[in-house]
C-alpha cells in the first residue's frame, strides 16, 4: 500500500509557515496544499478556505465525535485540525500546524509518511511582519501569540528539519535545497 505524504511545516507566529506553504503550491505541481479547519474567528487578513476553513465550535466538535478528524488541538479555546478527506493519496500533502497536532500526526505514521519542518525566524523579524500584515495590528493578541509561543516550542522533542526564514526575498532560496527534504519531495528515501 503506498503511504500518504505529508510535509507538515510549523514554527512560531509570524515566521512564514503559510507564505512558504503557498509558495511550494505555485512552484510545485504535485503539491497539494491543506486547508485545515478551526474554530477561532479568522484575523483581518484572512480568507475562508486559504488560511483557514473557520467553523463553528459545535461543528468541530460533530467531526471529532464522527471520526472524521486525522488529528486536533485545542488551543486558548480554539479548536484547529486536520480533516481526514484533505489528504490527497497522488500529491505531497503540505500544511501548517502546531507542535501538539504534528505529536498527533505523529501517532499515524504506520499510514502516512511525515516529515516535520521547523520553519525558523529571528523575534525581531518575526514581530515586524506580526505588525506589518494587519492594517490595525491587535498588539496585545501578538504579545500573547510570542509569550504562548515561549511554551509550545521551548520542548520539540520529535526529528525535524530546520529552515532559517529570516529574508524576505519572496523565493524561500534554500528551501528545496535541503536535502532531506527535496528527497521527501522527489520520492526518494
Amino acid at each position: 500500500m503506498d503511504r500518504i505524504k505529508l510535509l507538515a511545516l510549523f514554527g512560531e507566529s509570524s515566521a512564514g509557515k503559510d507564505s512558504i506553504q503557498h509558495w511550494l503550491e505555485r512552484k510545485l505541481k504535485n503539491i497539494h496544499g491543506m486547508v485545515l479547519y478551526t474554530s477561532r474567528p479568522p484575523r483581518d487578513y484572512e480568507i475562508e478556505g486559504r488560511e483557514y476553513h473557520f467553523i463553528s465550535q459545535e461543528e468541530f466538535e460533530k467531526l471529532i465525535v464522527e471520526n472524521k478528524m486525522l488529528e486536533y488541538t485545542c488551543f486558548n479555546n480554539w479548536y484547529y485540525g486536520t480533516y481526514i478527506n484533505e489528504l490527497q493519496k497522488d500529491k505531497i500533502n503540505v500544511g501548517v500546524f502546531n507542535p501538539q497536532g504534528i505529536r498527533n500526526l505523529l501517532s499515524h505514521s504506520d499510514t502516512i509518511d511525515i516529515l516535520p519542518v521547523w520553519i525558523q525566524a529571528g523575534e525581531k523579524e518575526r514581530l515586524l511582519r506580526s505588525l506589518n500584515r494587519e492594517q490595525n495590528p491587535n498588539c496585545a493578541e501578538i504579545c500573547r501569540r510570542f509569550l504562548a509561543d515561549q511554551k509550545d516550542f521551548a520542548n520539540i522533542e520529535f526529528e525535524h528539519e530546520i529552515f532559517l526564514n529570516d529574508k524576505e526575498n519572496g523565493e524561500y532560496y534554500g528551501f528545496l535545497n535541503r536535502p532531506k527534504i527535496l528527497n521527501f519531495i522527489e520520492g526518494q528515501t
